[in-house]
């Protein structure tokens, strides 16, 4: 609950959030504006992240993780680039500066309730952030944040971080093939045409 006490200490109107916390096993903890579920589908990050988008009930959707730390009022800063638009999906940079990627995506209802999910319940984990990317920017969603990042993100492709038996399992050699196929496939019923060859080192 570190992290999440940080997001509390650097809200500037902590009483107007609403947490929604989905974990694979039962969870005691308690939180301030917080509301855990279990998730009950397929265990896996894109599962959970989808429930717990489906259980929220606020105009604006944050998606964050253990590994994610937010600026000094970051849901001032949010609401004002947002500013009155109904449909928003801020591409928000951090360390890894990936160019067609949104990660931890912040999007309206509406543009949620346009898609009816925050991610194709078909992806797991790998490539759901790029697909999130091409989906909204051809839908008009999109926009991009100049800075040279929002959030604080202690990523292992730019920190020294040892990887858990979790992540592993989410970047898993399995998930990359699967998820270049999935990518292909839901953006092309979005006439998104896209090809996703195999890096290197990866199959």
């Amino acid at each position: 609950m570190g992290v999440l006490k940080i997001w509390q200490e650097r809200a500037l109107g902590w009483e107007d959030i609403e947490v929604v916390l989905v974990t694979d096993d039962p969870f005691s903890g308690e939180f301030p504006n917080m509301t855990s579920y279990v998730n009950t589908g397929r265990r896996d990050c894109v599962t959970g992240w989808n429930m717990a988008a489906e259980k929220a009930t606020g105009d604006m959707f944050v998606q964050v993780s253990d590994d994610l730390l937010p600026p000094q009022n970051w849901d001032k800063i949010l609401i004002s680039i947002a500013g009155d638009a109904q449909y928003f999906s801020l591409q928000l940079p951090d360390e890894r500066g990936l160019p067609d990627c949104v990660f931890h995506p912040v999007i309206s209802r509406s543009v949620y309730e346009h898609f009816g999910y925050l991610y194709p319940p078909a992806f797991k984990s790998m490539f759901c952030d790029n697909w999130l990317f091409y989906a909204h920017r051809q839908a008009g969603f999109l926009r991009r944040i100049k800075a040279a990042r929002f959030c604080n993100h202690t990523h292992r492709t730019t920190h020294n971080i040892e990887p858990d038996e979790v992540l592993l399992r989410h970047e898993s050699l399995e998930r990359y093939t699967e998820g270049r196929q999935i990518i292909v496939s839901e953006l092309a019923k979005l006439g998104i045409k896209i090809m996703y060859p195999p890096e290197e080192g990866k199959p």
